[in-house]
């Protein structure tokens, strides 16, 4: 009989590699909360420093579905960490190109909550036109990856400002020092009511991703566009209604409370679970059981999350920050902010722009290691 003892079976690499990039993504987002925070104080972190990231994001996605942080060949071809600063340095370049451009066109020159929800819509509304829509209509008119790229970020940024101005509505905010009539798009819905079920349906979108677009291929057979993103658009828009109409109207939940806990969060989650992991988690499974599985697991991670960056909250700013209208959603708009106007660009940057690198290079020197010692 065999003295060999089996030994524990180790963590598949994808999860040990997502489990060590997600405490790094956290390191890394608590140093930048905590430098906008040292440097200009709360307002400053949400007001500027938020929107700046959030301005940048759409390319960043961009850049990442459609140019898979490849392009053009020449910086596909660098080695890590240099493609990975490349990266990082066209994010910065993007944002600071791009919020000027909307600070001075859409923000009529003003940094105001009105503007600020433009910005949020358009990560939400770049979401859905490059994951749902595989960037139609650009993608009818050129297969030049250039033009695609920054012509599907142009339409996403007019789609944009169309949806915002036909369904926000800021006359609430009248008598604010920062309102004013040209301001206020004077859309259908109020816009805080208009900007929580956006985001309840960014969430959605994510959660349809982890089902990889199930069930919609069921109904448009070939996947041929736009049929197939209006089919998951409505299939989206059907159960956000749903979770928003429940939650905040039979439930009770204050909207921005809900848009916190629930869709920011989920949001949030969703990109642990897939990014984070590299798309392998429950690899095995068929669909929709990995959609429910992932969607499982991603839930989870957003209740923790919450909790910890609820816990992390007085620790940034030095006190605890009030809630609901009464304290204009001070501790919701700072989460929403830490988690994802700072923390998601993060987790493109780690996963996406350096590809996993150091964490990567030192599993692999591991596993050499390893391997010569074995003989």
């Amino acid at each position: 009989m065999s003295d060999v003892q089996s030994s524990p079976q180790a963590l598949p690499g994808f999860i040990q590699t997502g489990v060590l990039a997600t405490i790094l993504v956290l390191m890394i987002a608590g140093l930048l909360i905590a430098t906008f925070i040292r440097l200009g104080g709360l307002a400053f972190f949400i007001d500027w420093a938020g929107t700046f990231f959030m301005c940048a994001t759409p390319f960043q996605i961009m850049m990442a579905v459609v140019w898979e942080n490849r392009f053009p060949d020449r910086l596909g071809r660098l080695e890590q960490p240099c493609r990975g600063l490349v990266l990082t340095a066209m994010f910065v370049l993007a944002g600071a190109i791009i919020m000027p451009v909307l600070l001075f066109t859409v923000g009529q020159g003003v940094l105001t909550p009105i503007f600020v929800h433009y910005v949020i819509q358009s990560v939400g509304i770049s979401l859905l036109v490059i994951i749902v829509f595989g960037c139609w209509p650009v993608s009818k008119m050129t297969d030049n990856k250039l033009l695609l790229g920054l012509g599907t970020l142009c339409y996403c940024y007019l789609l944009n400002f169309v949806i915002f101005k036909a369904f926000y509505n800021y006359d609430f905010f009248s008598g604010a020092p920062f309102y004013s009539p040209g301001l206020d798009p004077n859309g259908l819905f109020n816009g805080i009511t208009a900007l929580t079920f956006a985001v309840t349906a960014v969430a959605l979108v994510m959660v349809l991703a982890m089902f990889e677009m199930w069930p919609v291929p069921l109904f448009v057979k070939n996947g041929s566009q736009p049929l197939f993103g209006l089919v998951g658009t409505l299939l989206v828009l059907l159960v956000t209604a749903l979770f928003y109409g429940t939650s905040v109207f039979a439930l009770g939940m204050e909207p921005m409370d809900f848009m916190v806990r629930g869709p920011v969060c989920v949001i949030f989650g969703a990109f642990l679970v897939d990014n984070l992991m590299q798309f392998q988690l429950f690899a095995r499974l068929k669909q929709p059981l990995k959609g429910f599985a992932k969607t499982g697991v991603c839930l989870i991670g957003a209740v923790v999350m919450y909790h910890l960056y609820a816990l992390a909250l007085p620790l940034f700013v030095g006190h605890p920050l009030g809630a609901g209208p009464e304290a204009n959603y001070a501790q919701e708009i700072w989460i929403a902010t830490a988690m994802l106007g700072i923390t998601f660009p993060v987790i493109n940057i780690v996963a996406g722009a350096f590809d996993f690198w150091p964490i990567k290079r030192s599993q692999t020197i591991e596993a050499q290691v390893a391997i010569v010692e074995n003989g």
